[in-house]
């Protein structure tokens, strides 16, 4: 039997607002939400989502501590998204809050721009880390694409993630790399992070988590996340362009050689900052997510 062409899936504990965006981002470039795959965490809470149409499962063991969150998810998901390629030719495996959009532009549609893939059967998207910025101070309309309200944001190493493979390929950590493939960036992919677009949000999402009740390991990640959003950094944005020249350059190799990088390592331009390189957003993905 033939494979269907592509699918996609995801992880999420206690979230609404970016599950349901996810959904509507997904469904039409998979072919519908029967392409949707949602892994739940926890019985502990229900998503208030409409999830009619999507396969979904709820996982129960999965700890409480970052690291071992990571690791444990990286391995589930992995093992999900393999077992998906039996069915489909693609499989895109994403973070919620994480939304991949191609370059209008580049001027593709999905079909044509997913040939892009390496001989290994993966592609990394080039991440942006899309951040409330200081002059945007209206809370985002959460019935509205977020692009456009949020203008702001980090050309970032950490956010240029592998996003889709079409041959057995196993992801680590937080899903910022694969094991034992090297970095391969995109030329027409990239992928908005939108965790920070806008505080109340954020701030809704961790408490909705337990707020300062969880495990010490996710109070200080998430706590350092929120205190990005106040960061200066993005009064001097660089140019689009040339933060991408300079992400598509420098986060595939290894500072010291330029031998190829097992993950995408830190720009060396001394604008780069700890989040990314800054960067107002193009006018031509506004609408798109």
């Amino acid at each position: 039997m033939a494979k269907q062409p592509i699918c996609a899936v995801t992880h999420v504990r206690h979230e609404h607002d970016f599950l349901e965006k996810w959904i509507a981002h997904y469904a039409p470039i998979v072919g519908g939400r029967e392409n949707l795959f949602v892994v739940i965490d926890g019985d502990d809470w229900e998503p208030k989502v409409d999830l009619s149409g999507i396969d979904t499962e709820v996982i129960l063991d999965a700890p409480r501590r970052r690291i071992k969150n990571d690791r444990f998810m990286a391995k589930l998901m992995s093992g999900r998204a393999n077992d998906l390629r039996k069915t489909y030719d693609n499989v895109i495996r994403g973070d919620v809050d994480e939304y991949v959009v191609i370059d209008p532009e580049a001027d593709l549609d999905w079909d044509d721009a997913l040939k892009e893939q390496v001989e290994a059967g993966y592609i990394f998207a080039l991440g942006c880390d899309v951040v409330q910025g200081p002059k945007e101070k209206k809370p985002v309309d959460r019935t509205k694409p977020i692009l456009g309200q949020r203008k702001c944001g980090y050309i970032a190493d950490r956010y240029t993630k592998p996003f889709v493979i079409s041959r057995w390929n196993n992801w680590a950590g937080g899903a910022h790399r694969l094991i034992n493939r090297p970095v391969e960036i995109s030329n027409h992919f990239v992928l908005f992070h939108m965790a920070l677009a806008d505080q109340n949000i954020a701030q809704e999402r961790m408490d909705a988590r337990g707020g300062t009740d969880q495990h010490r390991s996710f109070v200080g990640h998430q706590t350092d996340r929120l205190n990005a959003i106040a960061d200066d950094g993005l009064a001097k944005p660089l140019d689009w362009e040339e933060a991408r020249r300079i992400g598509m350059e420098e986060f595939p190799v290894e500072p010291e050689d330029g031998s190829p990088a097992p993950r995408p390592r830190p720009s060396r331009d001394p604008r780069n900052l700890e989040q990314g390189l800054p960067v107002r957003i193009p006018d031509r993905f506004f609408g798109l997510t």
